[in-house]
């Protein structure tokens, strides 16, 4: 009895989960795949320098904000 309760609750809540709004970067009439790229471009420019970790996630959020992206929630 607790199976056929437990089991849509269950399902329901994954699915749920699954749609949850994810915080992401964006920019008006960008591709996923090139925004992917940008941030790719970003880390490894970042990368390049010898900072620290908390620096380095500073620096990735300049340079992707001085190409126009901002970390959005939709």
């Amino acid at each position: 009895m607790h199976a056929k309760i437990l089991a849509p609750l269950a399902i329901a809540l994954l699915v749920s989960a699954c749609s949850s709004p994810q915080p992401t970067w964006r920019k008006a009439s960008v591709t996923p795949d090139d925004t992917k790229s940008a941030l790719a471009q970003c880390k490894y420019d970042v990368g390049l320098s010898k900072v620290a970790e908390a620096k380095e996630q500073e620096l990735v959020r300049s340079c992707m904000e001085s190409k126009g992206f901002r970390w959005v929630t939709y």
